[in-house]
């Protein structure tokens, strides 16, 4: 465990020798800020402009949800930015014949990140939640979209040539996102064809309010990172 501490030590201060890498980890706060103190007032300013009662709160747990699945995947991006990096110059490689392994490599890149991301995510929720969402969901989100983060990981690692592609593959992975937009605009059972996003269970999670759509929810998290696991093994661990 301590090979691993050590290395994720070095993996942060590259993510913070970079500019545009260390800003990807203090987007989530600005993002929650902004949630937390704009959306509200934008709300005012429309339900006056209008003459409705209301327009954007009923979507308030929607605006959490975009910040839950944000906050990992900033981290995601600026974790695999550094291991595109790392298999490009062979840091990766000697790393992994070193006491560290390639277990504790993988864990040093994804796992801890991944740990630190549940964490950093349900810490911007209760401070900065917009619909008052509860402990419980916020767990099962932060959960949830860890392990999209991870398997986001997994392809644009497994895919990437380089960084340059890597940013590419990083903005596509944007379509997470639709799942919460099909939950809240979609009818069931229309809205079913969405279920192979995760995000898709976890709105009708906070719609409903539900503890039991959290699993099918990380059953398909799970499915995405199986899915992508051998891509991914075959390019870091060959």
């Amino acid at each position: 465990m301590k090979t691993v501490l050590v290395a994720f030590r070095q993996f942060l201060r590259a993510i913070w020798g970079d500019a545009m890498l260390a800003a990807c980890l203090v987007a989530p706060i600005l993002m929650a800020v902004l949630f937390r103190w704009g959306v509200p007032r934008l709300e005012i300013w429309l339900t006056g402009l209008l003459g409705a009662q209301r327009v954007l709160s009923p979507y308030y747990a929607l605006f959490d949800l975009f910040l839950s699945l944000m906050t990992p995947l900033m981290l995601c991006f600026a974790g695999v930015m550094v291991v595109l990096e790392e298999l490009d110059d062979g840091t990766a490689k000697y790393l992994m014949v070193t006491p560290l392994g390639k277990k504790g490599y993988l864990f040093s890149r994804v796992g801890v990140l991944t740990v630190a991301s549940i964490v950093y995510e349900m810490v911007l929720m209760a401070l900065f939640t917009l619909s008052g969402m509860p402990l419980w969901q916020n767990a099962l989100a932060a959960l949830a979209n860890a392990l999209v983060s991870v398997s986001v990981a997994m392809m644009v690692v497994g895919f990437a040539k380089n960084k340059v592609e890597g940013m590419a593959l990083v903005k596509l992975s944007g379509f997470f996102f639709l799942g919460y937009v099909a939950a809240y605009f979609i009818a069931r059972p229309m809205g079913y064809l969405a279920g192979v996003l995760p995000g898709y269970w976890l709105g009708l999670m906070a719609l409903d309010g539900s503890p039991w759509w959290a699993a099918p929810a990380l059953a398909v998290a799970g499915a995405w990172i199986a899915l992508l696991y051998r891509r991914f093994a075959a390019r870091v661990l060959r």
